[in-house]
């Protein structure tokens, strides 16, 4: 696994192959492409354990690759929604494997983190709280465009969700084993998402504005559960969240035709 190089070195080769991944899945025929998209979930798993692997027990081999992973298979599937022209594709490509490898930078924090206190503990907190927002924002998107039925948009935000939110909160204390504790928390906030995808499903907004209206309720549930969790709950906490969560709404309500 070590192959003699340093561990800023796998990552760097690690978000360069799953960059050429990426492109890959383009060459390939159309009936291909979601085989093609599992498939590049497989790898960013098995490059980002490679390139954390110094210091990995099991739950941080489960829990540390969610987002990697989610991430990937996120820019995949909304990367089939851009205009078909390399002049485009090429350069989404390339900054996906800088966010990766930004991705992975902050994950490898975590890693070490959970032995020891270090001072990029709060900056990599920011950025995978943000990658976990971003990641979430394509998937819903991609949910939202295949037109599916009501219910089905509820499971599927809520299975999604569920990971997503797990790996966040258990970033704040970073215990070798899972408890109980933090998997049910996870399973209540995504239940609400999921719950929130259902009602939004009623509501004739473009894909866009429903993708970004339930990360924007991410946001919003998750932020506020994370700052209770580390401590720092406030009015003046609460207050900003909640106007965010009052500027989006607003946004839905004007982004809407309600005429057809």
């Amino acid at each position: 696994m070590n192959l003699n190089i340093s561990k800023r070195q796998k990552i760097v080769v690690s978000s360069i192959l799953i960059t050429i991944g990426l492109l890959s899945t383009q060459l390939v025929n159309f009936n291909l492409r979601f085989h093609f998209i599992a498939g590049l979930g497989i790898l960013a798993y098995a490059l980002s354990l490679w390139a954390l692997w110094e210091g990995i027990n099991l739950t941080k081999a489960i829990i540390l690759m969610i987002l990697p992973t989610f991430f990937a298979v996120a820019v995949a599937s909304f990367y089939f929604l851009l205009p078909v022209r390399w002049l485009t594709r090429l350069p989404v490509a390339l900054f996906f494997g800088l966010l990766f490898y930004l991705l992975l930078l902050s994950q490898n924090v975590f890693n070490v983190a959970a032995i020891r206190t270090i001072p990029l503990y709060r900056a990599a907190s920011t950025a995978a709280f943000l990658f976990t927002l971003l990641s979430a924002f394509f998937i819903y998107n991609v949910i939202y465009a295949f037109n599916l039925l009501f219910i089905w948009n509820g499971i599927l935000v809520g299975l999604i969700s569920f990971p997503l939110i797990l790996q966040v909160i258990w970033s704040i204390r970073m215990e070798d084993n899972l408890n109980l504790g933090v998997v049910l928390q996870s399973f209540i906030l995504s239940l609400m998402l999921g719950e929130l995808a259902y009602v939004f499903s009623f509501w004739p907004m473009p894909t866009t504005i429903w993708s970004l209206a339930l990360s924007s309720s991410m946001y919003i549930i998750l932020g506020l559960t994370t700052q209770v969790l580390r401590g720092r709950e406030s009015k003046r906490v609460v207050w900003e969240y909640l106007g965010i969560g009052a500027a989006v709404l607003v946004i839905s309500f004007l982004a809407t035709s309600w005429t057809g």
